[in-house]
């Protein structure tokens, strides 16, 4: 199965100048948890989450429509994924870094799409079928990102 069966095309992103505030009222409004930051050329270089904007406001001791997305873009390597790849493939990833999220991005590296555990999930199967991902692949994905040593 590839990428491009099971992302989700409708995508909402914001630049490093846009403040948390309404980086949070588009998660809100749009069911998502997490929003890529992308360059002039809507490439990605960071993603904002959540968490992030709810510590950042936090740590920093201001609102959220004091801080844009810049503070908390560049704080990590940002993985991505094609949406020719395949979906093993990026679970491996996933897994590996410990990653919610990727953005799918194009031959040009921009943005084209997000895949998510809600698209794995939703996807996951007991048996494996040409439209599906096995648990034995999702699984191992899941436990690796919310066990913490």
């Amino acid at each position: 199965m590839e990428v491009n069966e099971i992302m989700s095309s409708e995508i909402y992103s914001c630049s490093a100048n846009t403040t948390l505030d309404i980086v949070a009222r588009m998660m809100w409004e749009n069911n998502c948890g997490a929003i890529p930051v992308v360059d002039n050329s809507n490439k990605p270089v960071g993603m904002v989450t959540d968490r992030d904007i709810a510590m950042c406001c936090a740590i920093n001791h201001k609102a959220p429509w004091e801080l844009t997305a810049s503070i908390i873009n560049g704080k990590r390597k940002i993985y991505a994924c094609n949406a020719q790849d395949n979906v093993e493939n990026v679970l491996i990833i996933m897994k590996k870094q410990k990653v919610r999220r990727l953005p799918v991005i194009d031959e040009d590296g921009c943005l084209l799409a997000m895949l998510s555990i809600s698209n794995i999930i939703s996807h996951s199967q007991k048996s494996k079928s040409k439209k599906s991902i096995t648990f034995d692949l999702t699984m191992p994905m899941l436990k690796a990102m919310t066990i913490t040593h």
